[in-house]
């Protein structure tokens, strides 16, 4: 199945009317959606679905987010993941082994195995996230066929060196081939951000169902809810005390590789 480079209003809204799910024979646990096991995430967000395009921004529990959700997608579908491999392209130079290796041992994973399962390719400059996410990532798609799609720092790559009216452009391809990404592979889609800039919004509002916003502050995260298909905007404050992965990851007491 090719994935080829379109625009935001060639995609339409097609990810928006869709919302098809196969719950035949699925567990409890299988119907949540995918979760980050990050309780403010979480409690935000609810389980990403086959349909989801979720924009989380603001502070760093979105880079500790993607990189749970990418190892939950492995556990099989009775302990709420999808049974299969994560393709996380990074345009930020974000991910970070330690953390994913520190969460999968939590999980019960073989960090080995956990990184088997996962597929990084980095872009560095626009033109090379452009690349990744509207031709490279067909033949991924094709050959290791991942359940879940991270696109990382998306606007980080656009902040330098690069005119707003080009920047414009090359973002319109992005999130067009985002949302028919998710329309033809059908499987969650997680994009972060520290920020949205303002002429670049119209694409993030239009392609995601599914903002929320994070702030870190004095031992405690303000999350907001922005946008979803079936909650209304709110806000959440979590308490924070002692290490933030040790208080806001708690991992299933029981986990099952595969």
């Amino acid at each position: 199945m090719t994935v080829s480079s379109v625009s935001v209003a060639e995609a339409g809204d097609e990810i928006h009317r869709r919302a098809r799910y196969d719950v035949k024979f699925a567990s409890g646990c299988a119907l949540l959606g995918l979760l980050s096991n990050i309780r403010s995430v979480d409690r935000l967000v609810g389980g990403l679905r086959h349909d989801s395009i979720a924009l989380i921004t603001g502070s760093r529990v979105r880079l500790r987010a993607i990189e749970s959700y990418c190892l939950r997608a492995q556990l099989s579908e009775d302990h709420g993941g999808f049974d299969g491999a994560s393709f996380f392209i990074d345009g930020g130079n974000s991910f970070d082994i330690y953390l994913f290796t520190s969460i999968a041992r939590a999980h019960g994973f073989d960090y080995r195995d956990a990184m088997d399962k996962l597929i990084i390719s980095r872009a560095f400059t626009p033109y090379e996230l452009k690349q990744l996410v509207c031709k490279d990532s067909a033949e991924v798609f094709r050959t290791r066929r991942p359940r879940l799609l991270v696109v990382s720092e998306v606007f980080s790559l656009f902040e330098h060196d690069i005119e707003a009216g080009e920047a414009t452009r090359v973002m319109n391809k992005v999130f067009g081939s985002i949302v028919l990404t998710s329309r033809l592979q059908r499987i969650p889609i997680v994009v972060t951000a520290a920020s949205v800039p303002e002429y670049l919004e119209k694409f993030a509002d239009h392609t995601c169902n599914i903002r929320a916003d994070f702030i870190e502050e004095d031992h405690r995260i303000v999350g907001r809810l922005l946008k979803h298909p079936s909650r209304s905007p709110t806000q959440v404050v979590e308490e924070v005390s002692g290490c933030y992965n040790q208080s806001l990851i708690s991992p299933l007491m029981v986990t099952a590789h595969g």
